[in-house]
């Protein structure tokens, strides 16, 4: 109980963090540490003894968030493409050097860890950028995007350790049960409804502008984040599983893991988040 408490601290601590950089330089450097470890502790746990797969993954990770932020795609001489074709190709060729070490396995997680899971993360920049609305907004979605994964986590240790009878997926994690799976989503529809309610006050009080994301909708998003979230966090535990390791790091202090152990269920959810804003975006506002 103790070490999610802790988890539970250091995640909204972060997230209050995130919300005041936003806007600054700072946001985009501090998403590019995250996704520096995140390759890194992923690389680490399937394995990976290639220091050139390290290095050439770590400045494709570490870059990702700063190309968002800065569209620099459009400065590319060759299309987008060609240039992950490339990168693809590079590291074939380190496998193929370093055979008797680097297995193709090695290769996918490497493309996993240094472009798949650090795009997901960086979405956070086109979420906090997303739409023509007052800026508000855009904290309050940033917000929705960061704590949607955490609160479900925290509501579902709590009602699975008062509640939970029935396992979910005992040889994946055998701590997760149906019973705080409920808890978790509905613990997370309240927080949200409060929180959503909590900034209609500030625009009632003139503090800020009107957040333009309708009460209507938090259920339904709080709903499928949450369940997006469970399955994240239930994915990361496998990866774990497979390869035989408790922890993907230990960054956060001791019991809290790494970063991918706290942003496992994250990761899905902020990606799901950008995803839901896009259909909501073609829906809703034309």
């Amino acid at each position: 109980m103790k070490a999610k408490v802790i988890s539970g601290i250091l995640g909204a601590l972060f997230g209050i963090t995130m919300l005041i950089l936003q806007f600054t330089p700072v946001f985009s450097i501090v998403v590019a540490f995250f996704t520096f470890m995140a390759n890194f502790e992923l690389l680490r746990t399937a394995g990976v003894k290639n220091k050139g797969i390290y290095a050439l993954t770590s400045v494709a990770a570490t870059a990702i968030p700063f190309i968002l932020e800065y569209d620099l795609t459009q400065y590319l001489p060759v299309p987008t493409m060609i240039v992950f074709l490339l990168y693809v190709f590079v590291l074939v060729l380190m496998m193929l050097k370093s055979y008797e070490t680097t297995r193709f396995e090695h290769v996918s997680m490497a493309l996993v860890s240094s472009l798949l899971v650090p795009y997901l993360i960086s979405l956070l920049i086109a979420i906090r950028d997303f739409g023509d609305f007052p800026r508000s907004t855009n904290v309050y979605l940033t917000l929705f995007a960061l704590t949607n994964a955490w609160i479900t986590d925290s509501m579902a240790y709590f009602f699975g350790s008062k509640f939970g009878k029935h396992k979910m997926a005992p040889k994946i994690s055998p701590k997760k049960s149906w019973e705080g799976a409920v808890g978790g989503v509905f613990g997370n529809i309240v927080v949200n409804m409060i929180v959503w309610g909590v900034f209609y006050l500030l625009y009632k009080l003139e503090l800020i502008n009107k957040v333009m994301f309708p009460l209507w909708l938090v259920p339904i998003a709080s709903v499928i984040l949450a369940v997006i979230g469970m399955l994240g966090d239930l994915s990361a535990s496998a990866i774990k599983r497979n390869y035989g390791v408790k922890d993907y790091g230990t960054i956060m202090g001791e019991g809290q893991g790494g970063v991918m152990d706290r942003f496992d269920s994250a990761v899905f959810v902020i990606g799901a988040m950008y995803a839901f804003l896009q259909i909501y975006g073609c829906i809703a506002l034309r």
